[in-house]
């Protein structure tokens, strides 16, 4: 399990975010590495809004960033009348499977309810336990991004 862990919203753990920057390229690399087409650092930063999406989360165990996930606009461009998105959720290797990824996915729910959203999707291609665990809904299968991937629903 995850003593010790907390979760709070990025805008209050700023000191962060290169920590979180050098986790999404080390995860995503064909992505956010150095030939891929992404910028993580602006990534992260975009993510510290107070008051407004998108919004992240960083879990923390004993004050160590160890997690995070974004509640955002849009995630899967071929689906634009859908959102908002539980999305970029990432757990530390060493973390994975202890419930880190549950109370990020939990607080993520927390945070759009809070907004004043009444449903909220994700798409992925690897998540489907920790969605379903938390009872979410199948929607739909696509192929995106050379991947095969489900997109999830939850009425909040």
């Amino acid at each position: 399990m995850t003593h010790g862990a907390t979760i709070r919203p990025l805008y209050e753990r700023e000191q962060d975010i290169p920590q979180l920057a050098a986790f999404f390229e080390s995860e995503w690399p064909s992505y956010y590495g150095p030939s891929g087409p992404g910028d993580a650092l602006a990534d992260i930063q975009s993510y510290a809004s107070e008051s407004a999406l998108p919004r992240g989360l960083v879990a923390c165990i004993n004050g160590v960033p160890s997690g995070f996930m974004a509640l955002k606009h849009d995630s899967i461009t071929v689906r634009p009348k859908l959102g908002p998105w539980a999305a970029a959720g990432y757990v530390v290797p060493n973390m994975r499977g202890r419930g880190l990824g549950s109370k990020l996915l939990a607080g993520i729910e927390d945070t759009a309810a809070t907004m004043g959203f009444r449903k909220i999707y994700s798409g992925t291609s690897k998540a489907h336990n920790l969605l379903l665990g938390a009872g979410w809904a199948e929607e739909e299968v696509l192929a995106y991004s050379g991947e095969i991937v489900t997109i999830y629903s939850k009425q909040l």
